[in-house]
C-alpha cells in the first residue's frame, strides 16, 4: 500500500494535534488570552447579535472594514481581515515568499512563522535570543542581506520580551529598503503596549503590520486578524484572499467590541495592574520576573526548582501556565496576567507549592 507524504511531512513540518483535555474549569493562564470571562450584561449583549440571518447567510465583511478603518485611522483599501493574525501571516507567505528565498525571524517567538517558513520553501535564518535574554538591533540589522525576502519580528516580542522602538523600527525599514525585503512587524499584544509602527505604513512601502482580536480584545476563540500596509500590497495580498476571509460571528462581535472599546481598555489596564503586582512581587521574593509590554510575566525559576514540575503542582491547584524547558528559557514560566485578584491566587498558589518542597526537603 503507498502512503502519500504530504508537503509539510517533506519539509519535516509535523504539528502535534492539540491536547484533548478540556482547559475549562482551569485558571486558564497559559496561552495569553483573556483569562476572565466577559461581564454577564455585555454577555447578553453579544449573545443579541447572534441572529437567525447571521448564522444562515454567508458573512458581509465590507461593513465591519470600514468600521476598522475609522477605528484605525486608515482607509479600507489598507486593510485585510484574515481568521487570526496567523491567516494574515500564511498571506503573506503565500503572496511574497519564493521557494528557497531567505526569511529571517526570531526564536524563540511566535511558533507559526517557521511553520509558513517550511510550508513556503523558504530559507529560514534565525536571530537567537542570547542567554542574557537579548538581541542587540545591530544582530538583526547585519543578518538582513541581498537574499532577505522577509524579516517577520513580533512587537514586542514573546515570550521573551523585546520591544522595537519607532526608531529601531526605521532603522530596520531603511535596512530591509536597502534590499528590497519586507518586513513584517507582528503587533498581537497592542494595545498592551502602546509602542507601534502602525504610523511608519504611511512612510514605508515595505512594512506590513499584522494584529489580532484575540489578545486585549478577548477573542481568542473566533480566529480573527487584520494586517495593515499599503494599497498595493494589500492588493497583492487579497490575491490569496479565501471566498470569505471571517465569519460572521466573529464580525459582528469584534464590531460591537470596537463601538464599546472602553471594554478593551478597561481590561487592558487591569492586565496592566496584575503585570506590575506580580512582576514586583516575585522580585520581592528574590524570584526575576519581566514584563512590562504584553499580557504575560516570565518567571525566572531557580536552578534547583524545576519549571515542569512546578507547573505540574499549579495544575494539581488548578492553574494552567506555560512551562518553558527549551533554551534559553531553560527553566522558566511564562504566566499569563487578566484580573489583579487572580494573579494574587495564582501568587500563593505558588508560594505554597515553593515552601511544601522546602518543608519535605524534596529536590527541587
Amino acid at each position: 500500500m503507498t502512503v502519500l507524504k504530504s508537503k509539510a511531512f517533506l519539509r519535516g513540518t509535523i504539528r502535534t494535534p492539540h491536547s484533548r483535555q478540556t482547559r475549562q474549569g482551569f485558571e486558564a493562564m497559559d496561552r495569553n488570552e483573556r483569562t476572565a470571562d466577559f461581564p454577564p450584561d455585555v454577555m447578553e449583549q453579544i449573545r443579541n447579535l447572534i441572529t437567525p440571518f447571521l448564522l444562515r447567510a454567508y458573512p458581509e465583511p465590507e461593513p465591519f472594514y470600514e468600521k476598522l478603518g475609522r477605528w484605525l485611522g486608515f482607509p479600507r483599501e489598507m486593510l485585510l481581515l484574515a481568521p487570526g493574525a496567523d491567516g494574515v501571516l500564511r498571506a503573506i507567505f503565500e503572496t511574497f515568499v519564493e521557494p528557497g528565498e531567505e526569511v529571517l525571524h526570531a526564536v524563540p517567538s511566535y511558533a507559526m512563522v517557521p511553520v509558513y517558513c517550511n510550508l513556503s520553501g523558504a530559507v529560514s535564518r534565525t536571530l537567537v535570543f542570547h542567554e542574557d535574554l537579548s538581541l542587540p538591533l545591530e544582530q538583526i540589522l547585519e543578518a538582513i542581506n541581498p537574499r532577505t525576502k522577509l524579516v517577520v519580528l513580533a512587537n514586542p516580542n514573546q515570550p521573551i520580551e523585546r520591544l522595537y522602538t519607532q526608531a529601531e523600527c526605521r532603522s530596520l525599514l531603511a535596512r530591509c529598503r536597502e534590499h528590497q525585503a519586507l518586513l513584517v512587524l507582528d503587533e498581537a499584544y497592542h494595545p498592551f503596549c502602546d509602542e507601534t509602527a502602525l504610523p511608519l505604513v504611511k512612510e514605508y512601502e515595505n512594512l506590513i503590520i499584522v494584529r489580532s482580536f484575540s489578545k486585549a480584545f478577548g477573542l481568542a476563540g473566533l480566529r480573527l486578524g487584520y494586517g495593515v500596509s499599503t494599497r498595493e500590497n494589500v492588493l497583492e495580498l487579497n490575491k490569496v484572499r479565501p471566498m470569505y476571509e471571517a465569519n460572521s460571528c466573529a464580525l459582528a462581535i469584534a464590531g460591537y467590541l470596537l463601538d464599546n472599546d472602553h471594554l478593551m481598555r478597561s481590561y487592558v489596564a487591569q492586565a496592566g495592574e496584575s503585570r506590575r503586582f506580580l512582576r514586583e512581587a516575585l522580585e520581592n521574593r528574590g524570584v526575576p520576573a519581566q514584563g512590562r509590554y504584553g499580557n504575560s510575566v516570565l518567571v525566572t525559576l531557580p536552578p534547583d526548582l524545576s519549571a515542569p514540575e512546578v507547573g505540574k503542582e499549579l495544575r494539581r491547584k488548578g492553574f494552567l501556565v506555560r512551562a518553558e524547558s527549551t533554551p534559553p528559557l531553560s527553566n522558566h514560566l511564562r504566566i499569563t496576567v487578566g484580573p489583579l485578584e487572580q494573579a494574587q491566587r495564582f501568587l500563593a498558589a505558588f508560594e505554597n507549592i515553593v515552601a511544601a518542597q522546602n518543608a519535605q526537603g524534596i529536590p527541587r
